[in-house]
């Protein structure tokens, strides 16, 4: 089983700002320092990404794997691992609540590698992760 982390953040833009900034899946390489690049490999009936093969600097490898994103309504993005080597599971989720023009996200995140780590390394890096998606987040979407 993974290691679960979840954290929230306000940031100063509306849910279709934020949405907009989540979606560009290929531009995660501009305000993500871990995340080298992105493929979209498909997209559903809206054009949004469905199918994401990402290559990223875990700092102890270099880590490749493919997401499967799923949406719940215009406001719910959760995604999942379809393949992966060094990576169990890598599922996640974004929750996006109108604050009267302000956003409200919250980031999921449930995390588990293959390689024989201890529980609290793992948390560790799950935490990082987070920490490094929201703040990275709210700095590309309340600068443009």
């Amino acid at each position: 089983m993974g290691q679960k982390v979840s954290d929230t953040v306000v940031i100063d833009a509306t849910p279709d700002e934020v949405l907009a900034v989540i979606l560009d899946l290929e531009a995660y390489p501009e305000w993500s320092d871990d995340v080298n690049s992105v493929d979209v490999v498909s997209t559903d009936g809206q054009g949004r990404p469905r199918d994401a093969r990402f290559d990223v600097d875990a700092r102890v490898a270099q880590v490749d794997y493919v997401l499967r994103y799923d949406y719940d309504g215009p406001a719910d993005v959760q995604w999942s691992l379809l393949e992966g080597e060094v990576l169990r599971q890598l599922d996640g989720s974004y929750t996006l609540v109108d604050r009267d023009g302000s956003t409200h996200v919250t980031y999921a995140l449930e995390v588990d590698i293959s390689m024989p780590v201890p529980g609290f390394i793992k948390k560790r890096a799950a935490r990082t992760i987070l920490d490094t998606g929201l703040k990275g987040l709210k700095a590309r979407v309340e600068s443009t």
